[in-house]
């Protein structure tokens, strides 16, 4: 009897501490004391036992003294990350202080998991201001916005939140329930609504709200382009003239529709908006004001906009003109190749340094990673060293994107490198020359350097063979599928749209078309990239207009604003192409 009590009594001893095996973590202290050093540093051969027992941890397959994690949470890469998140769980669970391990992995990596986590800790810990910062980062997720409300939040700061991110449904969504009575939630309710572009809709909400406070120019202005947009235009044009500068641009551009150019005039001039002041300014040169547009656009280039090197070079062009100094507006210019050319001066390459750099460690554990299958560790790794990564590290990242095929990356990587300090390494990664036998085949078949192939290349699509723009225009050069269709036909080749995405063809089927461009408008650059980007009959409307007549006057003739920062950014890049390669 005894013997078998003995024997039940083993039997239950061994299923409990198999079940206490399996349930309760086990403890590698051990293991990491043989990893790192007293200081915390480590081999990088070491990285990946290092990585995958933080990874056991953190799923409480196992358990290391915090100590060991302290060591490890300084370093500034994926390491460091997770061992500020296990240290964050752990000291939140012992009711410790955990925020500045929170605070420090949300610098590194963040996530929404990790900042919710954090934002209930701050919850937790009466630290109520702080927990709502956090909530708010996160919205629009419905986890947040609940812990929002169940904070009761102020409703304002919650829509703020939400308009910063766009969250036009959730804003709806939340505010249709309190909008009869409260103003604030009704005027956040009408701005989702435009912003869905269910005008219809809008339109009675904001015409209360309008009533309600006719200085508001935000509700004023929601107002008028509804209603402008569901051609109420008598209507439009009231509620633009009551809200001031904010509607001037509207309601010019109304009365211009109309044929009411004087009044149009006088709302353009109003503005105090770059795209408003343009229209005034080509206006009153048409009318031959050629001094007051002056005054014009040299008011347009006193503050930074996509309008200011345009304004600057008319500017410039009127000046001379009128026998007026010139070197405020030469100032402007020279920061672009393209305006400098067209002037007939020099761009400056002077400050264009060469910079020695090496392969990161960082990177090196991006692959590591990568080959043993830790891809999301391998992201994190990537993630934290391109955030804090120098100049050298910025050209490494952009090469180590180019090894890889990734010519876009690769770019973007270059660009960031020049803004901090301009390099010549930096702008060859910036203004790179793939699919090098397409392009030169095609430059040499139809007669166009190839630096100006790679231009338009770069400025269409930065170098992605397969993207599709929001009109439909396809792949490298953005042939439209029709155009790609009759050009095809006109080479006698058969094609389907996809094939458009096929380097070899788009490059062709792009060299192709502004060569016709060039030989439609006599061999002018500016013409012939106005065209591709704009259509011909465009271009031969503005050469025909009264500021279009001169090759000096043509870019300022371009209504469409687009298609003038289009050329200069071709342009631009032409320059700095035939600056890069052409004495190679």
């Amino acid at each position: 009897m005894k013997i078998k009590l003995l024997i039940s009594i083993l039997i239950l001893l061994t299923i409990l501490g198999g079940v206490f095996y399996y349930y309760y973590p086990r403890n590698y202290n051990t293991e990491f004391d043989e990893l790192i050093t007293e200081n915390g540093e480590y081999e990088p051969d070491n990285a990946i036992d290092i990585i995958k027992l933080l990874l056991d941890v953190q799923k409480g397959r196992q358990q290391v003294r915090d100590e060991f994690l302290l060591k490890l949470s300084k370093n500034q890469n994926a390491i460091g990350y997770y061992s500020n998140v296990i240290l964050a769980n752990s000291y939140n669970i012992k009711n410790k202080d955990a925020e500045e391990f929170y605070e420090t992995a949300l610098e590194l990596y963040p996530t929404n998991d990790v900042r919710f986590n954090f934002a209930l800790f701050l919850e937790k810990n009466n630290k109520r201001e702080k927990a709502i910062d956090e909530y708010l980062k996160i919205l629009p997720q419905e986890r947040a916005l609940q812990k929002l409300i169940d904070l009761k939040v102020d409703d304002e700061i919650i829509c703020k939140a939400l308009v910063e991110t766009n969250s036009w449904e959730t804003i709806i969504k939340f505010t249709e329930p309190e909008i009869e009575n409260n103003f604030v939630m009704k005027k956040y309710y009408a701005q989702a609504l435009f912003q869905q572009q269910q005008y219809t809709k809008a339109i009675p909400i904001l015409e209360t709200l309008y009533e309600h406070n006719q200085k508001d120019s935000d509700v004023g202005w929601w107002y008028g382009r509804a209603l402008e947009l569901t051609e109420q235009i008598e209507k439009a044009k009231e509620i633009y003239s009551s809200i001031g500068t904010k509607g001037a641009y509207r309601l010019g551009i109304l009365l211009e529709n109309e044929g009411n150019t004087s009044a149009a005039l006088e709302a353009f001039s109003s503005s105090d908006e770059a795209i408003s002041l343009w229209k005034a300014a080509r206006m009153q040169e048409e009318a031959g004001m050629k001094e007051t547009a002056l005054e014009t656009y040299i008011k347009i280039t006193e503050f930074e906009s996509s309008y200011q090197d345009d304004a600057a070079y008319r500017g410039y062009i009127l000046s001379k003109r009128l026998n007026k100094n010139t070197d405020d507006l030469i100032n402007i210019l020279s920061q672009h190749p393209s305006w400098m050319k067209r002037i007939q001066q020099d761009y400056s390459w002077d400050d264009v340094v060469d910079i020695k750099y090496e392969k990161p460690e960082f990177l090196e554990m991006v692959e590591l990673y990568e080959e043993n299958g830790l891809e999301e560790v391998s992201e994190i790794e990537l993630s934290i060293g391109s955030k804090f990564a120098s100049v050298e590290e910025k050209l490494a990242l952009g090469d180590w994107y180019l090894e890889k095929g990734d010519i876009y990356w690769s770019v973007v990587w270059g660009l960031r490198s020049l803004n901090d300090k301009p390099n010549k390494q930096g702008y060859k990664l910036a203004y790179p020359r793939p699919f090098e036998e397409y392009v030169k085949k095609a430059a040499d078949k139809y007669n166009i350097d190839p630096h100006l192939i790679w231009a338009i290349i770069r400025e269409e699509s930065y170098y992605r063979a397969d993207i599709i723009s929001w009109a439909g225009a396809i792949g490298l050069m953005q042939i439209m599928p029709a155009t790609g269709q009759d050009i095809a036909s006109r080479l006698s080749m058969t094609i389907e749209d996809s094939d458009l995405t096929n380097p070899e063809i788009n490059i062709e089927f792009g060299t192709f078309y502004i060569r016709a461009m060039l030989d439609m408008f006599s061999e002018d650059t500016d013409k012939a990239l106005a065209a591709y980007n704009g259509g011909p009959g465009n271009v031969s409307r503005w050469s025909n207009s009264v500021l279009g007549t001169t090759k000096e006057d043509f870019p300022t003739a371009i209504t469409f604003f687009e298609t003038q920062e289009y050329i200069t950014k071709v342009k631009n890049s032409y320059h700095i192409y035939k600056w890069l390669y052409e004495n190679e």
